[in-house]
């Protein structure tokens, strides 16, 4: 008999640049022959990146139901595959990199899909690896265009879906942008809008240095006026930071998704963060969401900033960088397994009726899953085959990645569980809640920032700004009245960074950094809870 054949290792991107830096060129040069192979396939071909990347949102994929009381065909979904707000995120997500990782192994066989290690000190410092940003690269003794900094369409991302904004189409031949630049181009309206905009950026190697700041701020969790704090912080409530936490979250229900973890902080009195909110983050950070400027005040507009590819689910897998930012949540998702001990598929568990185990939690049901389905660890992980027979993965395929798929990961940050902060002497253990907030009525990703102003003992007035929240969402969501009924925001913001004693009287504000011209008319409210 024959033993298993040995593990395939995902190593840190950073990694393999190192390694390239200091004369072993081949594992790098590999990753980059494949990535370039798989964006040249043609579309008719499974393995191309255009089909794989078009499987998390673009090209749309929807059916038409009879309402019963008008008789008239509607919408009632529309979208990609992808699963957020619910306990698939974490299953179904891993099964999509190993997909984009298969297709890379039919070009070179050897290769594996590298992960951003995003809290380790380098991304930290200076953000995203130049690896996955320089725009060239020499392979084979050709110079050629970097295959993981952008990826240029081979055909239109076109969809007649009523009611939709045809400014977020993306035309055959368009390349995929990052921040600082804006990539709505459907309509000439849009098109020009965006052209003056980018306009203002023509230096490429600013442009990184822009984002790289960006990514840095997201991370390090940099307040207005008080622009360097150390990731490390207790006041410091970065993507960093959120990462820290959500190792930390006890079951994988709440870990999984932002739906069941808000469900579980109005449970209970420990706060905890899902693995789904810094994936938020590092989403908008790299899509065209800045930090807060001193004033506290966001550049807001449909055309008027950043709109980068990553800051909205239907295009976000077209940017290369997307699998690699996944990879490192896939990673991060094994670490939380290993160090709570839930490694085995028995011990993975979804709480049933819970808030995000059902198909019309948060984004609605993906296709081939009907509203009001519960969720669990049997339920298919469409469009993902894993054999010759047709049968499609579900989540208890692949808990173990390596005695169910074949793979680890080289060590990188956080391999051990960061202890939770000690709360400094007399700061407040409370946290505020924001909620009512209606993503339904947003177009695309939107970011809360909330901010609290105290008066101390001496009559003067602070204002502390408490952090912000990430919404990864479609441009435009679900079409059925059911799913609208699911789609309600909550977020929490620790109050720690306020004395105690002036809790009572403090008077908090909400700045939302959105993608229209104008903020819709919202009903929201404030509550200190323990």
């Amino acid at each position: 008999m024959t033993g298993s054949p040995p593990l395939k290792i995902r190593y840190s991107i950073g990694y393999l640049q190192d390694q390239y830096d200091c004369g072993n060129k081949k594992p790098l040069e590999d990753l980059i022959r494949a990535w370039k192979g798989i964006q040249e396939l043609p579309i008719t071909d499974k393995r191309s990146f255009f089909v794989i990347g078009g499987y998390h949102g673009e090209p749309f994929q929807y059916r038409k139901q009879v309402d019963e009381l008008s008789q008239v065909d509607q919408y009632v979904y529309w979208g990609g595959y992808c699963n957020h707000g619910n306990v698939l995120f974490p299953t179904w997500h891993r099964v999509y990199v190993l997909k984009l990782e298969e297709a890379l192994q039919s070009i070179v066989p050897d290769v594996t899909m590298p992960y951003w290690d995003e809290t380790d000190e380098y991304s930290i410092k200076h953000g995203i690896p130049a690896i996955l940003t320089q725009a060239q690269f020499e392979l084979d003794g050709e110079i050629i265009d970097n295959p993981l900094k952008s990826f240029i369409l081979p055909e239109a991302l076109s969809d007649s879906i009523p009611s939709d904004d045809r400014a977020y189409e993306k035309p055959k031949g368009y390349e995929t942008v990052r921040y600082p630049l804006s990539g709505l181009v459907g309509t000439p309206e849009a098109r020009a809008a965006t052209e003056s905009h980018n306009a203002q950026y023509p230096h490429p190697s600013q442009n990184t240095e822009l984002l790289n700041k960006n990514i840095v701020a997201w991370l390090t969790g940099r307040e207005p006026r008080e622009p360097e704090p150390e990731p490390d912080s207790p006041r410091a409530k970065g993507t960093y930071w959120e990462y820290q936490q959500c190792l930390h979250a006890p079951n994988y229900t709440v870990f999984s998704n932002t739906t069941s973890a808000n469900q579980w902080n109005l449970d209970h009195a420990n706060h905890v963060v899902s693995l789904e909110s810094p994936h938020n983050d590092i989403h908008l950070a790299i899509g065209g969401f800045d930090i807060p400027s001193p004033s506290g005040l966001q550049e807001a507009g449909l055309l008027a900033g950043a709109n980068g590819d990553m800051g909205e689910n239907n295009t976000a897998a077209m940017d290369p960088i997307f699998f690699f930012h996944h990879c490192n949540v896939d990673r991060m998702f094994w670490l939380w397994q290993k160090q709570n001990g839930f490694t085995d598929k028995d011990t993975i568990e979804v709480i049933q009726g819970y808030a995000g185990t059902n198909s019309s939690d948060d984004q609605g049901p993906t296709p081939g899953i009907a509203p009001d389905t519960p969720l669990n660890l049997y339920t298919p992980l469409n469009p993902f085959v894993k054999d010759q027979f047709g049968n499609v993965y579900t989540s208890r395929d692949c808990i173990n990645i390596e005695e169910d798929l074949g793979y680890t990961y080289a060590p990188g940050s956080l391999e051990k569980k960061v202890p939770l902060n000690v709360l400094e002497s007399g700061y407040s253990h409370k946290k505020l809640m924001v909620r009512g907030i209606n993503r339904a009525l947003f177009q695309g990703s939107f970011v809360l920032r909330v901010y609290a102003t105290v008066k101390d003992e001496n009559g003067q007035f602070k204002e502390y700004y408490l952090g912000s929240h990430s919404v990864l969402s479609r441009r435009n969501v679900v079409k059925c009245a059911n799913c609208l009924t699911h789609l309600e925001v909550i977020a929490y913001f620790p109050l720690d960074q306020i004395p105690e004693n002036l809790i009572d009287s403090a008077k908090y504000r909400l700045d939302i950094q959105h993608r229209g011209s104008k903020l819709p008319k919202l009903q929201y409210n404030f509550a200190v809870i323990d």
